[in-house]
């Protein structure tokens, strides 16, 4: 195509003796452009009469009008381009300042015409493809690139710490006092449109979490020794694979979400792990997670999201969610034996009755002398069954409530949330009630927040016994640009009484020594960057 254009154009450009009425413009063209963010379209140019060239408009040729995101080149006027294309040819001055003949002017050069052809080719291009213009790239929450409707952004979120854990008893059952460096998480994430009405999302974590040493220290956890997969057994989804996913979105007030979704739970665990006021999350949100299919850091699991907003003012948020109930794992529940032939449901509602805070910690993004406040409650359900024989594993239940408050530095999360497990291994029930309150302080105008935060669980029943465990915990963070670049250092007092036991959760590095009455120091030190 570009060869046989080139060619014509050649021939239309040199200059001729005669048959001047046989010279034409280029054929007329509708132009596609970008005018305050609508598609216009321009009028053909009408093709003047042969027999009338006086009559002939002063059009611009393709190459010399303007594209979206180029300036148009002055150039000759019209009346010497149709002229010359006419076969005509224009005197110019020389560096003398005299007239040149008109015998003496020089053909285009092969590069004008290659230049003049290009510039007709960008412009056929963007007939052929119109989804093509508007694009473009930048920094907008990520790095962004733009074009025909799609977008792509990608996000980069490492988080580098120090951590220790130092045991008030001489001799832990893990033994001695541990401490050192980590790169809990280097998370890549894509996001993105795609038209008319799509979003997707693909999130992968390379850092080293310690899933695998996690998963083998829980092997004799309870339920543990079931053959099939579930709350307790599950891979616990430590695969660099998190989230992905692909959306329809409908309205606002329903959408279709399919793929390894995050299942909705307590409004900590909803906070990604880059907004989060303190290092990690909190004992009593570690425990209340471990209860769902699929944790990690979070709840996640593969199968299908419902999800919108409602009321007037989109002051209602609603979730809900059909799963596997195995959690993360990478094998296929059709072609995996351990799999459970039932499926696990999860629902919350968010309502702001306030000024709407999301789902993010701190006062960070808060204006001073406003009021902010959201309330929500959540529950989940998995009926855990091992198909061929039809052998019962377990109902798990899981519900709660809690409530984000905000007014201008000031910050508050609390929540309470209760689980209710029946016929655990065929014949054990447990129960447990789980609490958090956590409050902060942004100094106005400046990079400092302070926080405080109380949080832990009690349990009861056959398999966890009778006990409390329970953190005490300060946290300060430094913002040098925002959640995308801040250094964090928290806390936390950990103790059990005499029944009571901890878990393990290799995110927020609490060890999971067993032990009943034990008690020690966590202290985490983080730099964050979120790009």
């Amino acid at each position: 195509m570009r060869r046989i254009i080139l060619a014509m154009a050649i021939v239309v450009a040199m200059p001729h003796v005669g048959h001047a009425d046989d010279a034409a413009l280029p054929p007329p063209q509708i132009i596609k452009r970008k005018a305050g963010g609508t598609i216009v379209h321009a009028p053909a140019v009408p093709r003047p009469p042969a027999a009338r060239p006086a009559s002939l408009p002063k059009a611009t040729p393709p190459a010399l009008r303007s594209s979206p995101g180029r300036a148009a080149s002055p150039g000759p006027s019209a009346d010497a381009l149709q002229t010359h294309l006419r076969g005509t040819s224009i005197a110019t001055p020389d560096p003398s300042g005299r007239a040149r003949p008109a015998a003496l002017q020089p053909a285009p050069s092969q590069r004008d015409i290659e230049r003049t052809v290009d510039g007709y080719l960008g412009d056929a291009r963007s007939l052929i493809a119109p989804a093509s213009v508007g694009g473009g790239s930048g920094y907008d929450d990520g790095f962004l690139i733009r074009g025909g409707g799609f977008s792509l952004r990608t996000n980069i979120i490492l988080q580098t710490r120090f951590e220790a854990f130092e045991w008030n008893d001489a001799a832990p059952s893990p033994g001695g006092d541990r401490s050192g460096f980590s790169l809990p998480r280097a998370v890549v994430r894509f996001s993105g449109d795609a038209p008319p009405y799509f979003k997707y999302l693909v999130e992968l974590d390379f850092g080293g979490e310690g899933g695998p040493l996690a998963w083998d220290n829980l092997q004799g956890c309870i339920g543990c020794t079931n053959p099939n997969l579930g709350p307790d057994s599950h891979t616990h989804g430590f695969d660099e694979l998190k989230e992905a996913w692909i959306e329809y979105n409908h309205s606002k007030a329903l959408n279709a979400r399919l793929g390894l979704i995050r299942t909705p739970t307590t409004r900590q665990l909803m906070v990604r792990p880059e907004f989060q006021q303190f290092v990690d999350i909190s004992l009593a949100s570690a425990w209340v997670g471990l209860g769902m299919s699929g944790y990690s850091d979070r709840n996640r699991d593969y199968g299908l999201m419902l999800h919108g907003v409602a009321c007037a003012n989109d002051q209602v948020a609603w979730a809900f969610t059909a799963t596997n109930g195995d959690g993360g794992d990478a094998v296929r529940n059709v072609i995996d034996v351990r799999s459970s032939d039932n499926l696990a449901y999860a629902a919350r509602v968010n309502w702001a009755f306030l000024e709407p805070i999301g789902f993010q910690e701190g006062a960070l993004r808060q204006q001073t002398n406003r009021t902010y406040g959201e309330i929500g409650a959540w529950a989940y359900y998995y009926a855990d069954r091992l198909d061929r024989p039809h052998t019962t594993e377990g109902d798990y239940l899981r519900a709660g409530v809690d409530l984000a408050l905000g007014y201008g530095p000031w910050s508050f999360t609390g929540a309470i949330s209760f689980t209710d497990d029946q016929d655990v291994g065929g014949t054990n029930d447990d129960s447990s009630t789980a609490w958090l309150a956590q409050v902060g302080f942004h100094f106005p105008q400046g990079p400092l927040e302070i926080a405080a935060r109380w949080s832990g669980y009690d349990t009861e029943g056959d398999l966890t016994g009778d006990g409390t465990a329970q953190e005490f915990g300060v946290a300060i963070n430094y913002y040098l640009n925002g959640h995308g670049n801040k250094l964090q250092l928290d806390a936390s007092y950990i103790d059990t009484d005499s029944g009571g036991f901890l878990i393990l959760d290799p995110y927020a590095a609490y060890p999971a020594f067993l032990g009943s009455g034990d008690s020690g120091w966590l202290l985490r030190l983080q730099w964050q960057m979120g790009l």
